[in-house]
């Protein structure tokens, strides 16, 4: 997770929504303990900027979008600069579609890596330690993943998705920059024209550190400025399900995360992150600090806002 900034790009028009709190809710199947086993699965797995053994996990990573039934999954290799040395780092996205034939699509992203410094330490002599990413890398990444089968067996048979896995998004160091380094490099190829099939999705959520113990989320300011129909939709969805997690007070300050390129490439996205995490960019960001009810909590809110989301559409833009 990122600097913030209050700036952002403008807010596409959104028409409104149908109240979804008051309307019938549809089975959830989401598994937090299972969400559980898929983040330590993880984070036994090398993904840490810039160490040669990550090469591995990415390829175990496109492997595993392919077993859970991916129609298509490519991946994007590049490279960007780390903004303290200007050293080139070897960067991956990976992008997947299921229900490819699908005539509506939607985008479900998160960063898979993890931050190869501990800047946040007090300890300055911590610093060029890799922290363990338990939270924030892994968390959303085993959410994402466990989200796929519900979404395949529940969503309307005209609506597809794309499972993207940001990589570079942990590069950037504070006053250099740097960050998001993977969703700006996919923004840049969508203005170009590339990836037509991802720049036809309608919606974005992006999840990044969704697994506190003492979670809390609350309406992220660029997000309600990106898509305010669709923050109002997840905060709904919360309610229906009695998830208190999800406070309704917004933060004063917004955040810049992958959702940001995301919306410039005209994919309007949310993000759902509780910041206020004790071990941010810490050597303490470890499995001790995450827990299956919390990853439940988020799971849960995210199919049954997408699942009311798309049953009460008509087809028509959102």
């Amino acid at each position: 997770m990122l600097a913030l900034l209050l700036a952002g790009c403008p807010a596409p028009a959104q028409p409104p929504r149908p109240p979804i709190a008051d309307t019938p809710t549809p089975a959830i199947d989401f598994d937090g303990e299972a969400a559980l086993a898929t983040l330590q699965t993880w984070l036994s797995r090398t993904r840490t900027l810039g160490v040669p053994a990550r090469a591995a996990s990415i390829d175990a990573l496109v492997d595993t979008l392919r077993r859970r039934g991916a129609d298509t999954v490519e991946r994007i290799d590049h490279e960007a600069a780390d903004p303290g040395t200007g050293a080139r780092v070897p960067l991956t996205e990976i992008v997947a579609e299921f229900r490819r034939d699908a005539p509506r699509r939607f985008v479900l992203a998160t960063h898979f890596d993890t931050r190869p410094w501990a800047d946040e330490e007090p300890d300055p002599q911590l610093h060029e330690r890799a922290i363990p990413g338990a939270n924030d890398g892994t968390s959303g990444l085993a959410v994402v993943l466990e989200l796929i089968a519900p979404l395949r067996s529940t969503l309307p048979d005209d609506v597809g998705f794309v499972v993207v896995l940001f990589d570079g998004e942990e590069l950037g160091r504070p006053g250099h920059g740097g960050y998001c380094m993977g969703s700006r490099h996919l923004a840049a190829r969508m203005a170009e024209g590339e990836l037509p099939r991802l720049r036809q999705a309608e919606l974005g959520i992006v999840l990044d550190m969704v697994g506190d113990r003492e979670l809390r989320i609350v309406p992220e300011p660029n997000s309600q400025r990106f898509h305010p129909a669709l923050v109002e939709a997840i905060w709904r969805s919360a309610a229906a399900l009695h998830e208190p997690a999800f406070a309704i007070e917004p933060r004063a300050v917004g955040i810049v995360d992958d959702h940001k390129f995301l919306s410039e490439a005209g994919i309007p996205s949310v993000l759902l992150i509780d910041r206020d995490y004790a071990w941010w960019h810490r050597l303490g960001d470890d499995a001790s600090q995450v827990s299956a009810a919390s990853l439940g909590t988020v799971g849960r809110v995210v199919l049954h806002a997408l699942v009311r989301w798309y049953a009460d559409d008509d087809g028509g833009d959102t």
